[in-house]
């Protein structure tokens, strides 16, 4: 069973209490909640403010879910083990707060594409470009669990948008970038000293410096 952080969930009971006189339900060596059949008095539950018990059926309702609440619970009838019940859980933080940035984008270079999200565990992510699916080419590369887009020799045509997709095994989300794409252009920068003078040579031009008087 997987549930979201933060979510509530309810762990099955019986079908009937048909010569049931004991209920207990555990978690690792804790005992949350012990009940007595044929006794009118309350159940006994560790954490009445995130637990609650359903008494007709012995199911247990588990609220404000946190990733250590992850684990085995046991459902435990009239103390006899072979009628023990386990329910395997898994509480995974939802995705949310997606990041995605790029470096400059230069023609004939390498463009980065990174999608960041703060959860630790992620099923999967899945790339767009202008809401298609990224043809599997040498064209792209993925890395880092393929959170990182790699654009080698980037032309003209892989200017557009650019979505991620990131899911987890209860929720996705998913963010976009438009992407431009510049010339690049080299430039070699030479300091010369002529007097007082500096001259600054580019390909684009030449800029003279003076120190003012």
């Amino acid at each position: 069973m997987t549930a979201a952080a933060g979510s509530c969930i309810v762990l099955p009971g019986l079908d009937h209490l048909q010569g049931v006189g004991l209920i207990q339900w555990k978690f690792s060596e804790q005992y949350l909640v012990t009940y007595h059949v044929n006794n009118y008095s309350l159940p006994d539950i560790v954490d009445q403010d995130r637990f609650l018990f359903q008494k007709s059926n012995g199911s247990l309702h588990i609220c404000r879910l946190e990733v250590n609440d992850s684990g085995i619970y046991t459902l435990i009838i009239n103390m006899k083990k072979q009628n023990d019940r386990s329910i395997q859980l898994e509480v995974v933080e939802p995705v949310s707060q997606l990041e995605l940035w790029s470096n400059l984008s230069l023609i004939g270079l390498t463009t980065q594409l990174v999608c960041n999200t703060s959860v630790e565990k992620v099923a999967k992510y899945q790339w767009k470009k202008d809401g298609k699916p990224l043809p599997i080419e040498s064209h792209y590369q993925l890395s880092q669990n393929n959170s990182v887009l790699l654009i080698l020799n980037t032309t003209w045509s892989d200017k557009g948008s650019y979505s991620c997709n990131v899911s987890s095994e209860v929720n996705w989300h998913e963010v976009s970038l438009e992407l431009p794409i510049q010339e690049y252009r080299k430039r070699i920068w030479m300091l010369l000293p002529v007097g007082i003078c500096m001259i600054a040579c580019a390909v684009t031009g030449v800029f003279v410096f003076k120190p003012s008087s």
